[in-house]
């Protein structure tokens, strides 16, 4: 009689095996198609998330989208990258190639695709992106605008969450309080110097306030003034020289939705070209002041897809759409709660 190579494994240990695998393929279903955690690797969200706090994200039921929920969705430049470490995400491609051209995107891709030993590119797929996670300020059909970093949709003031924060001017109209009452009231750290810092003028300081500290210290009677530090640099999305805006005074921008047209100019081109060319899939050019989509003249042009703009908590500590424009609904993975 032949020796047999392997004993059966008695039947309890096959059940738990099946109970293990179908138990990681739950786990995995669910991760993958309705709730996953993630952590917040960066500030862009301070202080309505901090620094390595956890999120909650439900990727099932999380339309329609609206004003002020917070998304988490795959990076919508991420579809070209630059295969190194020190690139990715962190200087993205179409930011490397614009620097390259000094302003001039075309000029400096045309560099860059001639140096492949030191720009190695990679191209992904959306679901290979990498996850961002920002607040929704505008939904498809808002018109969109921001006057000296106060937030308007319609042409009606929409007010920033309480928790985000930026930097701010503030005038005292009183004694200074200890470093105890100052982080109490406040959240404001006084040894901290990107925190609060004093200025030339007696009594006069830069401080990164939340919107909610802000109205406090007004109420309080500490603040006399307290205004919004207000950047002027220009270098923001569309990158062109017709629209002349700024990190925060921006706008006003129409947020494209699916089934809404509209009329093609020279001065929106560069608003929505990339929209229609790379998000929905037209051959788009201009000749002359004249617009081709797929090789037709054409003066409209009607959205396939809804589209979003997204704004980090930390007003002036975020790359989000005032760097790289609209999110498209295709990129959006879910609705973000946190759990902290």
């Amino acid at each position: 009689m032949k020796k047999t190579l392997f004993r059966l494994r008695p039947t309890g240990v096959w059940i738990g095996i099946g109970i293990a695998v179908i138990l990681f393929g739950a786990w995995l279903l669910t991760r993958t198609f309705v709730m996953a955690a993630y952590s917040v690797p960066t500030k862009a969200m301070e202080k309505t998330i901090r620094l390595g706090g956890k999120v909650l994200v439900n990727k099932l039921n999380y339309l329609p989208v609206s004003r002020e929920d917070i998304l988490v969705f795959h990076f919508p430049e991420g579809d070209t990258v630059i295969d190194l470490p020190e690139y990715q995400s962190m200087r993205p491609y179409y930011e490397v190639i614009r620097e390259m051209g000094h302003g001039n995107a075309d000029a400096g891709r045309q560099k860059l695709l001639a140096d492949p030993d030191n720009f190695p590119l990679s191209i992904r797929p959306v679901s290979r992106r990498e996850t961002y996670l920002k607040r929704c300020i505008a939904i498809p059909g808002d018109t969109f605008e921001m006057r000296d970093e106060l937030v308007y949709i319609d042409g009606q003031l929409h007010a920033w969450p309480p928790e985000a924060e930026t930097s701010f001017h503030v005038v005292i109209g009183g004694q200074f309080p200890d470093k105890a009452e100052l982080k109490a009231k406040y959240g404001l750290d006084i040894s901290n110097r990107e925190e609060i810092r004093p200025l030339d003028s007696a009594g006069a300081y830069d401080m990164l306030l939340t919107w909610k500290a802000r109205e406090k210290m007004l109420k309080d009677g500490f603040a006399r003034l307290i205004v919004p530090d207000i950047d002027s640099s220009e270098y923001v999305f569309p990158y062109d020289t017709l629209h002349h805006w700024t990190r925060d005074n921006y706008g006003p921008l129409w947020i494209p939705k699916k089934g809404a047209s509209i009329q093609l100019t020279a001065l929106n081109y560069p608003i929505y070209e990339r929209i229609i060319r790379t998000y929905e899939g037209n051959k788009l050019e201009m000749q002359d002041g004249r617009i081709y989509v797929n090789g037709h003249e054409q003066n409209s042009y009607t959205f396939k897809m809804n589209y979003y703009w997204m704004i980090g908590d930390n007003l002036h500590g975020s790359q989000d759409s005032r760097y790289w424009g609209f999110v498209p609904e295709d990129h959006l993975i879910g609705k973000a709660s946190v759990t902290m």
